[in-house]
This record gives structure tokens, sequence and C-alpha cells, in this order.
């Protein structure tokens, strides 16, 4: 986790998050970059293609892309689990370029940290959005082509989806099942470290909704 913290800019508040592409160089003087590109620039795509259902990327491409990565086992295994993350907090804007790798010595590369993490849920109601708006920018597999609507999403279409991909069954399982014991204990412990006058309706609304996905996989995994 990056460190991480609420600013107030004026009038304006904001949340100031330390960058992991940036760098010190050995005296402290220059602030470096270090390289990288995202999902679009890697696969030669211009930014107005970045939703898969524009034509960009979705997870099978990128999939196959991170096998060759300097750590494919673990980048393969953490983009799995990130889209399992995103799924329960209603991230809905994980388009290809909010997915980058770090470009290494001798043109090796591996995944990044992942970024611009946002749930959705604190807009439902608001100017007549629900829950069935709420979209995935990368479609899971289905019986029927992809499913992206986040409330019709359930543990099955991230297994389907494993299977398509050749990613171990047995790991998928290990995921889904972790969310489904670790959720309610690490939604207790942000709301535990939010600041006091952290807005209740924000709360209130990715707690509700989180847990009601949640029960989706405890009623799988046997976990209460």
């Amino acid at each position: 986790m990056p460190d991480a913290e609420i600013i107030k800019a004026g009038n304006v508040r904001a949340l100031a998050v330390e960058r992991f592409d940036r760098r010190w160089n050995a005296e402290r003087t220059v602030l470096l970059r270090l390289p990288q590109e995202d999902m679009c620039q890697t696969f030669g795509l211009p930014s107005s293609v970045k939703y898969e259902s524009d034509g960009g990327p979705g997870i099978a491409r990128i999939m196959a892309f991170l096998m060759g990565s300097s750590e494919a086992l673990k980048d393969r295994y953490d983009f799995m689990k990130f889209q399992v993350f995103q799924w329960l907090i209603g991230a809905t804007d994980g388009h290809a370029k909010n997915f980058s790798v770090f470009i290494q010595a001798g043109g090796s590369y591996r995944l990044t940290p992942f970024y611009d993490i946002i749930s959705a849920f604190p807009v439902l109601g608001g100017a007549g959005i629900h829950i069935s708006d709420l979209k995935l920018a990368m479609g899971l597999n289905a019986s029927k082509g992809k499913k992206t609507a986040i409330d019709k999403i359930y543990p099955r279409h991230f297994l389907a989806t494993a299977k398509v991909l050749k990613f171990p069954e047995v790991q998928m399982h290990e995921i889904l099942s972790d969310f489904a014991r670790m959720i309610p204990a690490a939604l207790d412990n942000v709301k535990t470290s939010l600041p006091t006058d952290f807005p209740e309706n924000v709360v209130t609304a990715v707690e509700t909704n989180v847990l009601r996905l949640h029960r989706r996989l405890s009623r799988e995994y046997g976990i209460k």
C-alpha cells in the first residue's frame, strides 16, 4: 500500500498518494522518473481505445503479456486478484491505461503497483445512477459472452475466466476464498483509520455494497 493522506488545499480536500514511478537520486537532489508503459503504450494503441468495449485490451491479452514478465507468476496472480478486488469495491475504471509495467534493464518488464483505484458506490442514487449501471472496464467470461455488470457477477465468472486463461483453478479458488475470509475485518480496519470528519454517506455506501457482494463469496466458500 502506498503512503496516502487526505489534505486540504484552500477550500479543496484531496487525497495525496505517494507516486511509485519516481525516485530520488543518491544525493536526493533530482527526482527521477522510473521507465514504465501503460497497456495502451505496450500494445501500440491510442488512449481512445483504452476500454475493452472500444477495442482495447482485456484480461486475456494482458494476462498473456504478463507471461513474459520477469515476475510472471506473481504478476499474473496479482492481476487476477485485482480483478476480484475491483468487483468487490465497485471500481469501474480499470481500463488499459490504468495498468502499467516497469521497463527494466535489458528490456525485461514487470507489473507496476496498481493505481487510480476508486469505488463508484458513493455515487449510486445520484443523477439517477443505479447499481445496474456500474460495469467493470474489462469483462469476465460467462456461459454466453462476457460479463461486465458488477451486480450480475458471481464467483463462477472469475473461475470461468481463469479456466479460459489457463490460470490455475486452485489459485483462483484461493483468491476468492481469501477475500471471503478477509473482507469484514478489512472494512473494520479501514473505518477505524478514517479521519473523524470523513463523510459518513461515503462510508455507508461503500460498506453496504461491498458486504452485499461479499455475501456471494461467503456463501460459495462457507464463510460467515
